[in-house]
This record gives C-alpha cells, sequence and structure tokens, in this order.
C-alpha cells in the first residue's frame, strides 16, 4: 500500500520532468535567441543600453497624472508664435512631438504608453522606462508569438514538415532583416512598429487556434482573444487599422463557414471575431476627439517635424527602397551596410525619383538581405494554383459524398492561413508603398509577414517534387537560403541607423574588423 502511494505521488514529478525536457531545446533557443537581441541592443556590453528616446514613458506619465498630454511644458517662446508650425521657427520645436493649444502629446499609437502606464501603477514604479527598453520587450513578445505560431502551422501543414525544416524556420523568423538593424537603435519609431507587429503576430496565433477549435465554444474564446491582440496591434500602429478590419471580417466569415453557415451562429462568431478589436478601435478614436476635437486625427496633422504626403508616383521608387535595393558593400567586418543617402545612388539608371521624395535614411531592400522571403514570391504562385487545384478535387469529392463537415473545415482552414498572410502583408505594406519617404525600420512592418509566408512555401515546395534526389536539392536550397538570410541580417545588426557598436563598443568592433576583414593587405 505504501509502495502505491509513493508511486503515485512520484507520478506528477515524472511527468513535470518530462514535460521539461520536452521543453528544454525550444527554451534553450528562446534563451540564445533574447541573449542576442540583449547584445546587439546593449552593443556587445551587455549590461549599458543606449537611451534615444523616452516618448512612451512620457505619456505614461501623463496618464498617471490624469491627463492625455505629456508632462512637458511648451516654452513660452512656441506658445507665443502666430503659427508654431511655421519650418521657419523650427528652433523653438520639440522634434516630433505634436503641439496643440499649449501641450505636448505623442500622435504614434496610445497603446505601449497605456500599457506602460499600467505596469508602472500595479508594480509602483517610480523610474524611467526609455523607449529601447519599450522596444526590447516587444521584440521578445513578437519571437514568442512567431515561435507559437509557426509551430502550430507546422502542424497543419500536409506532409508535416520535417523538424530541422521548422527548427530553421524559427531561426530565420527569429532573426532575419530588419530585425538586427533595428534592434540597433531603439527609439520610438522602433516601438511602434514593432509593437504592432508583436501584437498582429499574436492575434495571428490565437486567430488560428480559433479558427481550428474543435468545438464553437473554444473558437468563440480563442476569436475573443484574436481579436483584442488584433486591437492592440492597431493601438500600437496606427496605419494597421485598415487591415485590421479586413482580417477580423475574413476570421469571422472563415469560422462561420467551418461552423456550417448557419444564420443565427453568424452573429456570435462574429462579436467574438470584431467586438474586442472594435471596442479597442472606438476607445482610441474617443481619445483623439478628446485631445484634438476629432474621431479621426490621431495628432499627425499638428506634428512638429517633417512633413510627408502621399501618391501614385512614389510606388515603383518605393518598390525598389523596400525589396531591391542592395546593401553597401565593403571588404570590412560587418562586410553589409545600411548608409544614409546611398539609396538613390544605388537604384538603376532607369528609376525616376520624384523630387519631393525623401531617401535620406538608410533603406536596403528585404530581399538582398532576406534572402529567404524569395520563397514566398516563388512559392506563393504555386501555393495558390495548387490550392484552387485542390479546393476544386475537394469540391467535387464532397459533392459526391455529401460535402463532409470535415472537407470543408479544412478547405476553409488553408483558405484562412493563407488568405490572413497576404492580407497581413499587403495591408501593412501598402500605406508606406505610396509614402514620400523610405527608411528602413518600414520594412519592418511587413517583414513578418513575407517571412511567414516563405516559411509555409518553403516547407510546400520541400513536399512537391517526386523523386528523392528533387526534394534532397530543394530542401539543400532552403538551407542555404535560410543560413544566408540569418548571416546577412546579423552582419548588419552591428551597424544600425548611428553605427551601433562603433560608437559604443569600439574597442569590440575594432578588433573585429582587424581580425575577420577580408580587404588586401598593401
Amino acid at each position: 500500500m505504501q509502495t502505491d502511494a509513493g508511486s503515485r505521488g512520484a507520478e506528477p514529478l515524472r511527468r513535470l520532468g518530462r514535460a521539461a525536457l520536452r521543453a528544454a531545446p525550444i527554451l534553450c533557443f528562446l534563451a540564445l535567441v533574447v541573449a542576442f537581441y540583449v547584445f546587439v541592443l546593449s552593443a556587445g556590453t551587455w549590461t549599458h543600453w543606449r537611451t534615444w528616446t523616452v516618448f512612451y514613458d512620457a505619456q505614461a506619465e501623463g496618464f498617471r497624472r490624469g491627463h492625455l498630454y505629456l508632462p512637458e511644458v511648451p516654452s513660452a517662446a512656441l506658445q507665443a508664435l502666430p503659427n508654431p508650425y511655421d519650418p521657419a521657427k523650427m528652433q523653438l520645436w520639440r522634434w516630433d512631438h505634436v503641439y496643440y493649444r499649449g501641450h505636448f502629446y505623442v500622435y504614434w499609437g496610445l497603446v505601449p504608453p497605456a500599457l506602460l502606464a499600467i505596469f508602472k501603477s500595479i508594480f509602483h514604479v517610480k523610474a524611467l522606462i526609455a523607449d529601447d527598453v519599450v522596444v526590447f520587450v516587444f521584440f521578445v513578445g513578437r519571437l514568442l508569438a512567431g515561435t507559437l505560431l509557426i509551430r502550430a502551422l507546422a502542424a497543419r501543414v500536409t506532409p508535416r514538415p520535417a523538424g530541422w525544416a521548422v527548427w530553421l524556420a524559427l531561426a530565420v523568423f527569429a532573426l532575419a532583416h530588419p530585425t538586427p538593424y533595428l534592434l540597433a537603435r531603439g527609439g520610438v519609431y522602433e516601438g511602434a512598429i514593432i509593437g504592432g507587429v508583436c501584437f498582429m503576430v499574436a492575434g495571428l496565433f490565437l486567430a488560428l487556434r480559433g479558427i481550428t477549435a474543435d468545438s464553437t465554444g473554444g473558437a468563440d474564446r480563442w476569436l475573443v482573444a484574436g481579436s483584442a491582440a488584433f486591437g492592440l496591434a492597431a493601438g500600437s500602429r496606427i496605419s494597421l487599422y485598415p487591415t485590421v478590419v479586413a482580417l477580423v471580417c475574413f476570421t469571422a466569415w472563415a469560422r462561420w463557414r467551418i461552423d456550417g453557415g448557419d444564420r443565427r451562429r453568424l452573429l456570435r462568431v462574429g462579436l467574438a471575431a470584431c467586438a474586442p478589436a472594435a471596442a479597442l478601435t472606438l476607445a482610441h478614436l474617443l481619445v483623439n476627439h478628446l485631445r484634438f476635437g476629432a474621431w479621426t486625427e490621431f495628432g499627425a496633422r499638428y506634428q512638429l517635424g517633417t512633413p510627408m504626403s502621399f501618391g501614385g508616383r512614389f510606388l515603383v521608387p518605393d518598390l525598389f527602397a523596400y525589396f531591391f535595393c542592395p546593401p553597401t558593400r565593403s571588404c570590412t567586418f560587418p562586410f553589409l551596410f545600411g548608409n544614409w543617402n546611398t539609396t538613390r545612388a544605388l537604384s538603376p539608371s532607369w528609376l525616376t525619383w520624384p523630387a519631393d521624395h525623401v531617401t535620406k535614411e538608410p533603406t536596403t531592400g528585404l530581399l538582398t538581405v532576406a534572402v529567404f522571403a524569395w520563397l514566398a514570391v516563388v512559392g506563393l504562385i504555386w501555393a495558390i494554383l495548387q490550392l484552387r487545384l485542390r479546393a476544386r478535387r475537394g469540391s467535387e469529392a464532397a459533392s459526391r459524398c455529401g460535402r463532409t463537415p470535415d472537407a470543408v473545415a479544412g478547405v476553409w482552414i488553408r483558405r484562412w492561413i493563407w488568405g490572413a498572410l497576404v492580407l497581413y502583408v499587403l495591408g501593412s505594406a501598402a500605406p508606406l508603398l505610396f509614402l514620400s519617404a523610405t527608411t528602413m525600420r518600414y520594412e519592418a512592418d511587413f517583414a513578418s509577414g513575407v517571412l511567414l509566408l516563405a516559411i509555409l512555401a518553403g516547407w510546400r515546395l520541400m513536399a512537391a517534387p517526386a523523386s528523392r534526389r528533387a526534394r534532397a536539392a530543394v530542401g539543400a536550397l532552403y538551407v542555404l537560403l535560410a543560413v544566408g538570410t540569418v548571416a546577412a541580417s546579423g552582419l548588419l545588426g552591428f551597424t544600425g541607423y548611428f553605427e551601433q557598436f562603433k560608437r559604443h563598443n569600439p574597442m569590440l568592433i575594432h578588433k573585429l574588423e582587424r581580425s575577420l576583414s577580408v580587404c588586401a593587405r598593401r
């Protein structure tokens, strides 16, 4: 009796040990990636993080004091100007602040400072939390959400990809360009973008769980969580609002079709998939009205900074900059550079740049550094053709057997996975492709979606050939593209916008230059 009781008591410990053993590889992977993030953010010092901006903490302190503006009081000289937005008076500005009726505001999404204010209030934090910390947290959140999403996608793909292919996919998503480059300057500009990406990827994972749930109750709970994440994404990066609207509506429609298309079910699934995002959007618009007297005014009209414009004439130059502009190459470590004022010089001679197009900031095309992304270009076309063929065959088979619910669900799950990723890429990239300025950080808006499409396409392409030799060749190409992407992206992380390592750890970068550079000796 005592032996049986002891055995039963030890069983939970054994189960816990087995679970820890199974989780050890993924935990080690996450720890290594996070360590790399810290290495880049701290310029290899591990302890000293360079503070670039403190916008989010300032707005969080404004929230905690019970108002919507920043604590800093504008100068009397600025307040006395009849037109404070006149560039001729730039010497009195607070750059990139929003000035409106005697107060400073921010024009970025308000979700990050709201979350920061909640955190500081709960844990009674009085110290300033700079934007580089917020950027780091969002990058880690993107890493965790992307890991969960990629593993969930691997479980849905037929045939299931090999374990090594999934691990390489995780590494590419975690380390591919422009992540290392943006980590080298953790400011509010990167924080707004990566905050949106973090919540968007989390929303995709939660929505996928809702799409694939076996029960309607479980599906509704997952859809509510995914909708909330999508709403937080738009509240972090306001250019994502149209994308979020399209995604939640598409998700609701797909789940409704999976559930059989019953009209009574449509209202419930629509509320689950759309209501949380709609509520968060309404709250943000209400704050806009309280701040600036207009529901849709986020503050850009009153920004003290460089004005931007939109137009179709920017489309082709922006496409070149964000996808095809090559990095500057050198024989000196780190070999690849994204330099200022080089985008036009690196463009082909036939490309005409509008006179009002601003290209001074570094821009290196996604397809020239993250070469793994080419799998999305090649594989997406092939996957669309295959999906259409399978849907047609599935419809014929379903008509012969009475359109089984499992067959319909499988088709709609595949449609949602590919459709949601395409919506994410197109919706997040579209506003940037018509903008009168290019810069490296904007690539992060759509890079995660492109990489996820490339991962799915790569898995499909590796399983497509009939012969073992052809599958091995495609697998080798997959490995080469993944390794090349991680290596090239990591090298760009040694520079960043303002040469992070050279400025803040010159001894380390000089050692690396002496030992790794391949320049011919004179």
